[in-house]
């Protein structure tokens, strides 16, 4: 992904650093309060674990899917998450909710872990009280940060579940359209409450979730067009494009002579 840089590796597989992530401290410093040194150092604290929180979540999608034979090119950190770059999703419905459920795993594992050390502070009198208080918002991160993503709208994780679910009746192209027009709505809501309630930073997330349920939506339903024109052979495979939110038809092939 352009504007990225990589920052280390694990497992074989490349972590980027988006430039927008940049942008964390700032908003992490919106999250506590005063203009002081130590604001400015918790506002650190705050980026470091949300990027350690979304590094795992992703790791979790990744390693999952590479039990499946699915290659993960790399792991890119974004403000609105973290992107597991797969070559390939697999159209096997209990794959792609295998891999799609594994994150939110992972996340709730580390929030229960982290809930566990605090739920201990007092048989461990000696435990600083920032590491506890470390260990408090890691937990309230990883809860969110699986919550969140079981929205079922696509492209977030829920919305994967919800495909893969649909894919057992319908097939793989059309649970993509259906669950694509589930997160458009989804994201509409999202986005109108965020404007009315002021919470600007949900808006933009809404629309980020609207744009790519869009791209999803229209990619499957070029993909529908092409396997039942190619299965009426009305035209050629490989002939069809989206172009502006429409499915257009770029070879026909031509009828039989009646000669």
């Amino acid at each position: 992904m352009s504007w990225s840089w990589k920052i280390f590796s694990a497992f074989g597989i490349p972590v980027r650093l988006h430039i927008s992530m940049l942008l964390l401290p700032v908003i992490a410093f919106t999250w506590v309060e005063g203009n002081s040194l130590s604001s400015w150092i918790v506002a650190g604290v705050l980026a470091v674990l949300l990027f350690a929180s979304v590094i795992a979540h992703e790791f979790g999608h990744a390693l999952m899917g590479r039990r499946f034979g699915v290659k993960t090119e790399d792991i890119v950190l974004t403000p609105i998450g973290g992107m597991a770059r797969m070559r390939n999703i697999p159209t096997n419905p209990s794959q792609e909710i295998a891999i799609a459920i594994a994150g939110p795993l992972v996340s709730f594992a580390v929030a229960l872990g982290a809930w566990l050390f605090v739920s201990a502070a007092p048989v461990m009198p000696l435990a600083p009280r920032l590491i506890l208080g470390a260990a408090a918002v890691l937990y309230e991160l990883n809860l969110t940060l699986a919550l969140f993503n079981l929205i079922p709208a696509l492209p977030m994780d829920g919305g994967r579940v919800f495909r893969g679910i649909l894919s057992l009746r319908m097939g793989h192209t059309r649970a993509t359209i259906v669950a694509s027009r589930v997160g458009r709505v989804l994201a509409i809501a999202g986005g109108i409450w965020g404007v009315v309630r002021g919470q600007w930073s949900l808006a933009i997330i809404a629309w980020f979730i609207y744009s790519f349920a869009r791209q999803e939506q229209l990619y499957a339903m070029h993909l529908e067009a092409m396997e039942q024109a190619v299965r009426q052979g009305t035209v050629r495979a490989g002939s069809l494009v989206v172009q502006g939110g429409k499915v257009e038809v770029i070879s026909r092939r031509d009828p039989p002579s009646s000669n």
